[in-house]
């Protein structure tokens, strides 16, 4: 069967956590690359929090930081529904991979 090619784009607590983990999990995906943003917490931890379960379940895939904030709003994060850093509770190994950064091609 072939795999649907998909970029993933979340804010990772607790709940796309899990999802990072059934698109990889299922054999029905070819994840491009996740892209994080500010959300369930600010994007340097929902940037964190997807390294953190790439690394977890040894992932082959680039992770990108997104925008700082909602592009016509305020930010509201929901650090009373996931905790201080996004995914309070499990322990997760830290990263071993950093976040790639977006680059104009001039081969194009």
């Amino acid at each position: 069967m072939k795999k649907i090619p998909v970029i993933i784009d979340c804010d990772p607590g607790h709940d796309d956590a899990v999802m990072i983990m059934l698109a990889f999990g299922s054999g029905l995906f070819d994840v491009k690359a996740i892209t994080t943003s500010a959300g369930n917490q600010t994007q340097s931890k929902t940037l964190k929090n997807a390294l953190k379960i790439v690394t977890l379940i040894g992932a082959k895939v680039d992770v990108y930081k997104g925008c700082e904030k909602p592009l016509f709003r305020n930010l509201i994060i929901a650090d009373h529904v996931h905790g201080e850093m996004g995914m309070d509770g499990p322990i997760l190994p830290e990263p071993n991979k950093i976040s790639e950064t977006f680059s104009r091609r001039s081969d194009r």
